[in-house]
Formats: structure tokens, C-alpha cells, sequence
């Protein structure tokens, strides 16, 4: 069975803003997953998880005017770094190798393809960079996935490094792995 959206959800860091995107390229944003109202996606698959840089309000309160045509700014919206979910009515044709848990292997192939994974162990919370998803070793196929977020990412390009705005570019995925499975969210 392939990955639900209310099933990733609850794996979400609750502090990273979120685009979710459909397949013809219409998206909304949120300032956290709190923002997303608990069925607002039920029956939706997942296509992919990424990151990406997308329009928000500069006044957290108010929403963005939708666009007229095919371009638009405003000096009221800002860009800013986002965990991108790729949504879709149909499921994608990956076998999961279990159903009740998310294991890492299960994940993997939903991953953006580059740039910047952080991997990080649960257990002794030790970590691991990798540039491409392709360099993310087996050894962490097995465990369970404990939760996906964003941060700042220490091995990015000096380029980037000097802008004097939050892009994407400046950030790594960080994926949190375990030995076991979260308590909170086992299924019978």
C-alpha cells in the first residue's frame, strides 16, 4: 500500500512550513501542519517530499490574494523555504514492505532527489550528511521513521551562505530514524 497523506503527516516536523502540491501544479501553503485542518487531504496519496522555496504573507494572519494571470508580486508577500508534499488521488505503484509502520526503505523512494539529507539516529542521536538521496546507504532501510523536518544546512555552497534571504538552498532535510517504532503512533 503506498503512503496516505494523513499517515505522513503526523511524522511532519509541527515548526516547518508546508507547501502541498497537486499534480497540475496548484499548491497551498501553511505556516505548520496545526494550519491544515485534520481532513482537509483524507484519501490523498503521496508523490513526493521535497523542499521549496514558495510565496507567503507577511502578515502570518492574513492569507494571499490568489493570482490573476500568469505572473505576480506583491510587496506584501515574501519568499521563503518550505517542506514541499506532492499530493495525489492515485497512489504511486511502490510496494511497502510493511503496512502499519513507515520504514525508511519505504520512504526513500518518495524523497526529492537532491540536495542536502541529513539522517539522523534516534537512539544516541548521532548524524549523517548526504548530498543526494542516491548516497543514502541501506544500512538505514530498516529502521523506522521517527520524523521529517528542515534546518539550516552547514555544507551548502559560500553562494548561498551570503544571500541575505532564507532560500531552500541554504537548508537540508532532516529524516529521524529509530530502532523502533514512535509509541504515539503504533496501530494494531
Amino acid at each position: 500500500m503506498a503512503i496516505k497523506f494523513e499517515e505522513l503527516r503526523k511524522y511532519v516536523a509541527r515548526n516547518v512550513r508546508l507547501s502541498i502540491c497537486f499534480e497540475d501544479g496548484y499548491y497551498h501553503d501553511y505556516l505548520m501542519m496545526s494550519d491544515i485542518p485534520e481532513q482537509k487531504y483524507a484519501g490523498f496519496y503521496i508523490y513526493g517530499v521535497g523542499m521549496v522555496d514558495v510565496e507567503f504573507s507577511r502578515d502570518v494572519y492574513t492569507a494571499l490574494p490568489e493570482p490573476e494571470g500568469e505572473c505576480w508580486c506583491s510587496k506584501d508577500d515574501t519568499m521563503n523555504p518550505a517542506m514541499e508534499l506532492m499530493i495525489s488521488e492515485e497512489p504511486r505503484d511502490i510496494k511497502r514492505s510493511v503496512e502499519q509502520k513507515l520504514l525508511f526503505r519505504d520512504l526513500k523512494p518518495y524523497l526529492q532527489i537532491g540536495r542536502h539529507f541529513s539522517i539522523v539516529n534516534r537512539n544516541d542521536w548521532s548524524s549523517e550528511y548526504y548530498e543526494y538521496r542516491r548516497e543514502i546507504p541501506e544500512k538505514y532501510d530498516d529502521m523506522y521513521v521517527y520524523g521529517i523536518g528542515m534546518e539550516e544546512c552547514p555544507h551548502v555552497e559560500k553562494t548561498w551562505m551570503d544571500v541575505q534571504y532564507e532560500t531552500v538552498h541554504r537548508k537540508q532535510m532532516v529524516i529521524v530514524l529509530s530502532n523502533q517504532p514512535r509509541e504515539d503512533l503504533r496501530t494494531e
